[in-house]
């Protein structure tokens, strides 16, 4: 288990590896390091899910990514 944030970010199957490698530039331009990324599906919705120790770098993430924070520091998050 680990506490934290986590943000959403939608993205579309056929286009993930674009996408994921955008994301990895813009962390690795503005040095952020999140603990780990996931791919989830609920129902039709596909997202990446991006977990910081931070709620500054998750909302900055979210906010450039088109992404939703999904957690409060309170929640408790098992990485699958």
């Amino acid at each position: 288990m680990r506490m934290g944030y986590v943000v959403e970010v939608p993205v579309i199957e056929d286009d993930l590896i674009k996408q994921m490698n955008r994301m990895r530039a813009w962390l690795d331009h503005r040095r952020f390091e999140p603990s780990s990324f996931t791919l989830s599906y609920v129902g039709a919705r596909k997202g990446v899910h991006v977990f910081f120790a931070s709620e500054a770098e998750a909302a900055v993430f979210a906010a450039e990514l088109g992404g939703m924070q999904l957690a409060s520091p309170n929640s408790d998050f098992v990485a699958a």
